[in-house]
Formats: structure tokens, sequence, C-alpha cells
């Protein structure tokens, strides 16, 4: 799946070990967030912030990108940490990563 991305700037594949996220996020997410419970797998990230795409397992959506807040603690309000969550890969791409990158390029050249 991952191979079959076509990474768009700022997002990229991971060059770190996916587990690190994984682990940061079930650290995070309280028993009332969307993905508390879920079973993720860490896909990519955005390098010029927080923000991580994971394939969600067994949902009725399949994908979310959450921007992490390495608070070290797990959060009480079910709005962190910020997750916005995406029914496929085509609807990430589609809503997410080419916005995303049309604003990064817009930004660099322009600043």
């Amino acid at each position: 799946m991952v191979n079959d991305i076509n990474w768009l700037e700022p997002w990229d594949s991971l060059c770190t070990e996916a587990s690190s996220f994984e682990k940061e996020l079930y650290s995070e997410v309280g028993k009332q967030h969307i993905l508390y419970g879920k079973k993720v797998k860490t896909l990519g990230r955005r390098y010029d912030c927080d923000d991580i795409l994971f394939k969600v397992c067994d949902s009725e959506f399949s994908f979310a990108v959450v921007h992490l807040t390495y608070s070290t603690k797990r959060e009480e309000d079910s709005k962190y940490p910020r997750t916005k969550i995406y029914k496929d890969l085509h609807d990430w791409i589609t809503n997410c990563m080419t916005p995303d990158h049309f604003k990064y390029v817009l930004d660099e050249e322009y600043g």
C-alpha cells in the first residue's frame, strides 16, 4: 500500500521506526478519542509538522492523520491529539496530501 503512494512534499514515507509513532499515539488517546482501542499502522509523516498518517485497521474509516502532542500523557479532551479521518487512500490523497502539497509549494515560492 505504501509503495502505491506517490508522495508529495511535505508528506513522505518514514525514515524512522514506525512503531515509535504508534506507541506515542496509544499513549495520548483517551477513552473518548475516535482512535481509542483501534489498531493502527504508521504509513508516513508530514515533515514540516507533527502530522502522522496512520492506516486504521477494522474501522469504518481506513486512514487518519494525527497531530501528535508529545505531551507524555493521555489526553483527557477527545479533541486531542487532533485527528482527521479519511474513508480510503483516495480520500486522503485528494483531501489532504494534494492540498497540503500545493500550499507547501506556494509557501516555499512566495514565503
